[in-house]
């Protein structure tokens, strides 16, 4: 009785969650080992050592991603753009993400996941590649660098992830690398962030692909392959202990993990909105593990569930969810579209974020929330079929009204 009694309060809160679409599917030693040449213009590295590695399909050397004179850097996470539905949300959300470049004057946009809507593709040939080229529009526009990853709904088409990176890649002012390691997926990969003189690595922004569904056959969304757990902890081995960037890094994924939803269990303390369940992946396959052994990586910042943008910290890792970007896909409920933003310090050390919106306001989530001891806490990621069964029939849908169960 109390387990009906908590599954039926679940999707209750997850129909009620729903608005405008349904649709998902993001010490001061010296360091040492990990300086380079005074050449400013070689290949980007994936090394987390600072050894550098050829970078496939790029044509021409990239600039370093360096902190400026007075030790700051600053990033915009987009997340869910999900281009392609509709001329006039893409529209809207190209100048939205130009009005937040513009607000916040950053060195680089981080991407989430979930750039262009896969389930709304109409079979013609080269539709990914023209909505993507949307997507990536304002940052060419703005003379922004950029890096992505995937998210559950960016496949879904006409094009492989290999594909879309290699067309992602393709631009001058991507900082998108090739798959690290042959591992499993394809979009993982390690950018490093340098001193002002180029000459040490001073934080580091780790890439993973979350993939799409059924992790290994489990009913739910997918989950992180044992391979890019090995890598990440292979990549780790290489930074030494005393290596003053040791644990200064953001690892950037689309479908979150467990622990976004044990942030919520009552007692613990989050900030900013949580209007819908925790869709994290189908099991936890050991990365946030890894991350506290490695004690390499105090951010983790996630997608994929439109209608939250709350953060904390649980068991010593800081966990966000970026505020939802564009105009396809559903929500955010009640709350204005926008990115969350990061700025990292490097003297005295901090990292700060808060969420830009679309009209230029700043939100700084300073109230902390809990549920009570009574309140029924998620025991279980969201089932993927219960979504998938409403993407798979998208224009069916829309065309005959049957999404409004969905919404508010």
């Amino acid at each position: 009785m109390a387990i009906t009694k908590f599954l039926t309060i679940a999707f209750i809160l997850l129909g009620t969650a729903l608005s405008k679409n349904p649709f998902k599917r993001d010490n001061k030693t010296e360091p040492k080992n990990n300086t380079i040449p005074d050449n400013q213009t070689i290949p980007v590295n994936d090394s987390a050592s600072g050894n550098n590695t050829k970078n496939q399909n790029k044509t021409l050397p990239k600039e370093l991603l360096k902190f400026n004179k007075n030790g700051k850097f600053k990033i915009i996470q987009f997340t869910d753009t999900h281009f392609g539905e509709l001329a006039e949300r893409d529209q809207n959300s190209q100048e939205l993400m130009k009005k937040i470049m513009d607000y916040e004057k950053a060195d680089l946009v981080v991407v989430s996941g979930d750039m262009v809507s896969g389930y709304a593709w109409d079979g013609s040939k080269g539709w990914y590649e023209h909505h993507y080229r949307q997507f990536l529009q304002p940052m060419i526009d703005k003379n922004m660098k950029w890096a992505v990853t995937a998210g559950n709904h960016d496949d879904e088409v006409d094009i492989t992830k290999e594909e879309m990176s290699e067309l992602d890649r393709s631009h001058d002012l991507s900082y998108t690398l090739p798959n690290s390691g042959n591992i499993s997926k394809v979009f993982n990969y390690l950018l490093p962030i340098y001193d002002q003189s180029g000459k040490n690595i001073m934080y580091r922004l780790w890439f993973l692909d979350s993939g799409n569904l059924h992790c290994q056959n489990f009913d739910g969304y997918d989950c992180f392959e044992q391979d890019q757990i090995d890598w990440f902890r292979s990549e780790n081995s290489k930074i030494k202990d005393d290596d003053i960037s040791k644990g200064r890094a953001i690892a950037i994924f689309h479908i979150p993990l467990y622990q976004f939803m044990h942030l919520l269990k009552p007692g613990n303390h989050f900030y900013g909105y949580q209007q819908e369940p925790v869709c994290c992946q189908g099991l936890d396959t050991g990365l946030f593990a890894a991350i506290k052994e490695q004690k390499s990586v105090e951010w983790i910042t996630c997608g994929h569930d439109h209608n939250n943008d709350y953060h904390g910290t649980y068991d010593d890792i800081n966990l966000s969810y970026g505020r939802k970007t564009g105009y396809g896909g559903y929500g955010p409920k009640n709350i204005q579209r926008g990115a969350r933003i990061f700025e990292i310090t490097l003297e005295p050390y901090s990292v700060k974020t808060w969420i830009r919106e679309e009209n230029g306001n700043i939100v700084n989530h300073t109230q902390p929330h809990s549920y009570p001891s009574f309140w029924p806490a998620q025991h279980k990621c969201c089932l993927a079929k219960v979504m998938g069964q409403v993407t798979a029939n998208y224009e069916e849908n829309k065309k005959q009204h049957l999404l409004q169960e969905f919404y508010d």
